[in-house]
């Protein structure tokens, strides 16, 4: 009669706990790998959000804004995003009385009744992508003034933005003109295109252009 065996062998305990081993370390891997994706899919989320609400932030300026447009040596007319233009004055930015940042690439400015950091209505603004070394801003930055009363004061809002692109639509040709050559049109929209810094990412939302209609547009000469 054979005896009935009770235990296991040696040789049965460590293939045992070799085979538990292995299950561990293939489920530490896929925790670990979840976590890695949650973080991820955060990350690409929170970026998103800031994408969005900056976008959001710019369009509420422009859209309530008076671009100015230099001509001829000295601005000859503000044109209003969707209103009539305005004779430029009191409202625009006298960059010639402080000491403005350089830029690298195009650049708008406009005077807006949005909010904005300045707290106050009517306020001058410049949208630039600050190139100035002795400036701590860097990337996409603005320079505002809500009066000729108060200093100019500076804010970086994206430091991964490194390009800026303006254009004007010719209202004769229907074509799309740099922002160079701005003061040589008469202009039925503009457009404003971002692009990443050097070395940085920006998201998608931000690089789609952002479209602006001009209407009711009466120029004037102001010396």
């Amino acid at each position: 009669m054979t005896r009935a065996r009770r235990g296991m062998t040696l040789m049965e305990l460590v293939i045992g706990l070799a085979i538990t081993g292995m299950m561990a370390t293939a489920g530490a891997a896929t925790f670990a790998s979840v976590i890695d994706h949650r973080y991820t899919i955060r990350h690409a989320n929170a970026t998103t959000e800031r994408a969005v609400a900056m976008r959001d932030m710019l369009h509420s300026w422009l859209e309530a804004g008076t671009i100015q447009i230099q001509r001829g040596g000295g601005p000859r007319g503000s044109f209003r995003a969707g209103g009539t233009q305005s004779q430029s004055g009191g409202g625009a930015m006298s960059v010639g009385a402080v000491a403005a940042a350089q830029a690298a690439g195009d650049e708008l400015r406009f005077t807006t009744n949005a909010l904005s950091p300045s707290l106050l209505p009517n306020t001058s603004i410049r949208l630039y992508v600050d190139a100035d070394p002795n400036t701590p801003e860097h990337g996409l930055s603005i320079e505002y003034q809500p009066n000729f009363l108060q200093p100019l004061m500076r804010k970086m809002l994206d430091s991964t933005i490194g390009t800026m692109t303006v254009e004007y639509l010719d209202s004769r040709t229907n074509r799309w003109i740099p922002e160079s050559e701005g003061a040589t049109i008469l202009p039925s929209a503009y457009r404003v295109t971002f692009g990443a810094a050097e070395g940085d990412t920006i998201s998608p939302i931000l690089q789609v252009p952002m479209l602006f209609e001009v209407r009711g547009l009466s120029t004037r000469v102001v010396q």
